[in-house]
């Protein structure tokens, strides 16, 4: 697996962005393609900023450039964008992506349009993101949700689980992923402890379980997921001996020792620790 952020343009401000804030140049379409060339196999994550920024002739260039090497897109986007573009380059985007054996990986982080507002700072972007959420399950190419727990949504869960039961059905899969503590997000203060935040984190699997919408945790240990522990997404890559950058975002602690996981859990991040000192 591996990552390319094309640029830091984007049209939210999310509290949780890991992404560093130093300004940078633009990079081009050239350098792009030159990126995913020279990056081992695997799946291609394609961020940003937001990627649909950069507009469906360059998108579908760089999906198509992936595929020829056998690559596999996941293209992250926050699908505010996707509300308003053209349904021919949607359309071309999503015959690109599913030609490449890729999906749109759709961070859609709270239950409401308050909640949505106090996590992304863009006004009315509740409303853009469901109705872009909703064409890009349209457009025939797989659509997985990202909701990032943090502080702020943490209690909501459940709500969230039962919004997409609701209106979010088509959507192949769910992530729950734990907030990482850098970027915006550093210093900790949004992250809550996971005992604090499993109890609701359990109650939205239950629910997505019992509407039959397959999900997986990111972030947070398997010890923490009582019967969902399997769900954790880290146990896979452990089991495949693929490290990757996640995995080396993570330590075992004192708390580990005898722990049945161990050997499939890398442990809790270590910006978690620098600030709860427990799992």
């Amino acid at each position: 697996m591996a990552l390319i952020h094309l640029f830091r343009d984007c049209n939210q401000r999310c509290v949780f962005c890991s992404y560093p804030q130093a300004p940078e140049p633009r990079p081009s379409l050239k350098d792009w393609l030159k990126e995913i060339a020279a990056m081992p196999p695997g799946l291609v994550q394609v961020s940003g900023g937001e990627p649909l920024l950069a507009g469906a002739d360059a998108l579908c260039l760089l999906v198509g450039a992936a595929s020829r090497l056998g690559r596999p897109v996941e293209l992250q986007t926050n699908a505010l964008a996707a509300a308003s573009l053209p349904e021919r380059d949607l359309a071309r985007l999503a015959r690109a992506l599913k030609a490449a054996g890729g999906y749109f990986n759709v961070n859609f982080p709270a239950a409401t349009a308050a909640a949505d507002y106090r996590i992304t700072r863009a006004p009315g972007g509740f409303a853009a993101r469901k109705a872009g959420v909703a064409r890009l399950l349209a457009s025939g190419a797989p659509v997985r949700l990202t909701c990032v727990v943090s502080s702020l949504n943490f209690r909501s869960l459940p709500a969230w689980a039962a919004l997409v039961r609701r209106e979010f059905a088509g959507a192949a899969w769910v992530q729950f992923s734990y907030i990482k503590g850098i970027g915006r997000a550093a210093g900790g203060g949004l992250a809550p402890a996971y005992r604090a935040a499993a109890p609701y984190l359990l109650k939205a699997l239950a629910s997505l379980e019992e509407a039959g919408l397959p999900c997986e945790v990111d972030h947070i240990p398997p010890c923490r997921l009582g019967r969902f522990a399997g769900l954790n997404v880290d146990m896979e890559k452990m089991r495949a001996g693929r490290p990757g950058p996640h995995l080396e975002e993570k330590a075992h602690v004192a708390a580990c020792r005898g722990c049945r996981y161990i050997k499939l859990c890398p442990g809790p991040r270590k910006d978690y620790m620098e600030t709860h000192r427990n799992i």
